[in-house]
């Protein structure tokens, strides 16, 4: 088999190409990933809200009784 440069040109053209997929694959999973990571994180400080509020309202409750 014969292969010229143009061939080897080629074939570098369509590695480079598929590398851009895999990087842009990588960072819309990495962005998908730390979101995902930023919502969890921001529930988590909606529930610590809700208790301090719970606790605050049993507090009230026991120095009534």
């Amino acid at each position: 088999m014969n292969i010229n440069n143009e061939d080897i040109a080629i074939q570098h053209v369509n590695d480079l190409r598929q590398e851009l997929e895999r990087c842009r694959l990588a960072q819309q999973t990495k962005a998908s990933r730390s979101e995902a990571a930023a919502a969890a994180a921001g529930s988590a400080k909606t529930a610590g809200k809700w208790k301090a509020l719970l606790d605050t309202i049993m507090m009230m409750g026991r120095r009534l009784l």
